[in-house]
């Protein structure tokens, strides 16, 4: 297929692509700067040549949720690259002349909310309460327009992306690395994680199988509490991990609201997928993940 990412340029987008290269698709980018096609989101602009022998599209396009502090202007701007560039994409399949079947969207397992408890999510638990949820839940709405058009649609709620350089993996690994590791709260908190090569083939299965559609959670079988992924993190990098936790209200003095990224976590299943496209994970365990995860 010819498959268009938008968003294309950040982490997940490369590694998609080096992935969907690799099975023979054919691959372009559209991008606000650095890609082969342009878009300008601010004034609903995209280059109609993007969309040209074009197949399937996969939107990734999306402000980082944890790149700044959370003001109420990067709130805005958080919800608006989310909402907007859909809104952008769904004009444009509405006006432009196309071939495209298929749009695969990113989402995230903030839909469910910041801190989950105990309870499992699945793809048809309700939205959270809080600001991850509300802007997640914008998203996903957004994204729902396309499926109006006719065109087969599926969504990735993503978990906690593991990538040995990028995703979050490098971000928590760092402080063990150098020593100074240390639970955020209480530690136990679930996370919710997914090894990068899993993440790529799940969004390749969702390009390539038409019976496909809906939501999926994007997360690997076994979450894990936030303390034991330390542990196992030190471990791997023959570190110690001695140093008491960094209690809640000194990282909300730090952080503000965007602290509930960090204290909270949720427990989500990946049952849907491994059912509706008999899905086999390579990385089901994080220990598992860690052996190709650390270069010591």
């Amino acid at each position: 297929m010819r498959i268009l990412i938008t968003g294309g340029t950040g982490f997940v987008g490369g590694a998609l692509k080096q992935f969907l290269l690799a099975q023979g698709h054919d691959v372009v980018i559209l991008s606000r700067s650095g890609g082969d096609f342009q878009w300008d989101v601010s004034y609903g602009y995209i280059d109609p040549a993007a969309f040209e022998g074009v197949d399937a599209i996969v939107h990734l396009a999306g402000a980082g949720i944890a790149d700044e502090r959370w003001s109420a202007a990067r709130k805005r701007e958080l919800i608006n690259s989310r909402v907007r560039s859909t809104a952008v994409l769904y004009q444009a399949l509405s006006t432009i002349p196309h071939s495209i079947k298929t749009v695969v969207s990113a989402s995230a397992i903030g839909f469910y909310g910041a801190d989950t408890g105990e309870q499992e999510c699945v793809e048809t638990s309700p939205a959270g309460l809080d600001f991850l949820a509300d802007c997640t839940k914008q998203w996903e709405e957004a994204v729902d327009q396309i499926a109006t058009l006719g065109i087969r649609l599926a969504k990735v709620r993503i978990g906690l992306v593991m990538g040995a350089n990028g995703g979050i993996f490098p971000v928590i690994s760092k402080p063990i690395r150098y020593y100074v590791g240390a639970n955020l709260g209480s530690g136990k908190q679930w996370q919710s994680w997914i090894h990068m090569n899993d993440l790529v083939r799940i969004f390749n299965e969702l390009l390539i199988n038409s019976s496909l559609s809906g939501v999926y959670n994007g997360v690997a079988p076994e979450p894990i509490r936030a303390g034991e992924m330390n542990k196992q993190i030190a471990k791997a990098l023959h570190r110690p991990f001695f140093l008491p936790a960094i209690p809640g209200f000194l990282l909300r003095l730090v952080l503000g609201e965007m602290a509930c990224l960090v204290l909270g976590g949720s427990r989500v299943s990946s049952a849907k997928i491994e059912k509706d496209a008999a899905f086999s994970f390579t990385f089901v365990r994080f220990e598992e993940a860690l052996k190709e995860l650390v270069h010591v």
